[in-house]
């Protein structure tokens, strides 16, 4: 759309802010109607294990899973291919997310934390960047409260409503992703992340390796950490799926019965937690496909007020 221009990137072309919804005739009319209907009946087939799968909340985890794995299936043809750098189909199981583990993610939809989720060897903590000025804080964030952060343009609600984290040792034996560019995009690039690198660092703990001294150049000063090394994941679902701006819980629903899920999961071999590293890897590893630094959670700001405008 022309008239947007000043929120797509002059070396990619891309406009990450942009939804992609599907065809108008989809959600209008009779085509709606029918696809109200259909997500009613999925969801009427799909109650008995869904009951199951509430009632399993005291069983172990793998047991819980499976049953909602049932229900997406029914629900919306749920379909997840995982590739995993270095590792062969046959060990994948074993290099699953894992306790203790550190991943950074980018986000696109509510169903990231449920892809996430399901591939989580334990607990899951999903964290969320927020910047006031130079401050950078962490917020812990349960699955529904991802759902409506994700649903709400990208914005946090109060964050005294949300739990704080100082640092990844609060995370203990839960698989910790951070969804470092603080906001959801339309999945065809990877936004700057909000986090700066030194508040990352203190975030995981990071600290000055004794005995080594302090170049005054920033990667010099980087490489002179002891650091926790991260992996990337880069999670690709349906553009239509996706939601940059807001989109009502029923709507979105009925989007996921009627158009179903595909979603391709690359992980990452592990890396340190230098920031660039990191952003590069999560877009294979082309800096090239990265949009500019401009396009930051301020500028989504501007255009959300801006499209709201436009569309009135």
């Amino acid at each position: 759309m022309e008239k947007f221009t000043n929120w797509r990137d002059k070396g990619t072309g891309i406009a990450p802010f942009l939804p992609t919804p599907p065809y108008l005739a989809q959600e209008k009319g009779f085509q709606a109607v029918l696809s109200v209907s259909k997500f009613v009946l999925k969801t009427i087939c799909a109650l008995p294990v869904i009951i199951l799968a509430l009632a399993s909340s005291w069983a172990p985890g793998r047991v819980s899973k499976t049953l909602w794995g049932v229900v997406a299936k029914i629900v919306c043809n749920w379909n997840l291919q995982v590739a995993i750098q270095g590792v062969k189909r046959r060990d994948k199981q074993s290099k699953l997310p894992a306790v203790n583990e550190v991943y950074v993610v980018n986000c696109s939809s509510p169903l990231d934390c449920v892809v996430l989720w399901f591939l989580a060897q334990g607990p899951a903590a999903f964290c969320i960047p927020s910047v006031r000025g130079k401050t950078v804080r962490f917020f812990h964030l349960t699955i529904w409260q991802f759902v409506k952060f994700t649903l709400n343009n990208g914005e946090l609600p109060v964050l005294a409503s949300l739990a704080e984290v100082d640092n990844i040792a609060q995370l203990k034996n839960r698989v910790v992703y951070l969804f470092a560019e603080g906001t959801t995009s339309n999945g065809k690039s990877i936004l700057p992340f909000t986090v700066s690198q030194e508040s990352w660092d203190a975030f995981l703990g990071n600290k000055p390796e004794t005995g080594i001294s302090t170049s005054s150049n920033a990667g010099s000063r980087h490489s002179n950490l002891s650091k926790v090394k991260c992996q990337a994941i880069h999670l690709k679902i349906n553009s239509s799926l996706t939601t940059p701006l807001r989109v009502s819980k029923w709507r979105f629903l009925v989007r996921v019965s009627t158009q179903g899920v595909n979603c391709k999961c690359k992980i990452s071999e592990p890396i340190d937690s230098d920031l660039i590293k990191i952003r590069k890897t999560m877009c294979g590893g082309d800096k090239f496909k990265l949009v500019g630094k401009e396009l930051t959670i301020d500028s989504k700001r501007s255009f959300v007020k801006e499209f709201g405008h436009r569309r009135r």
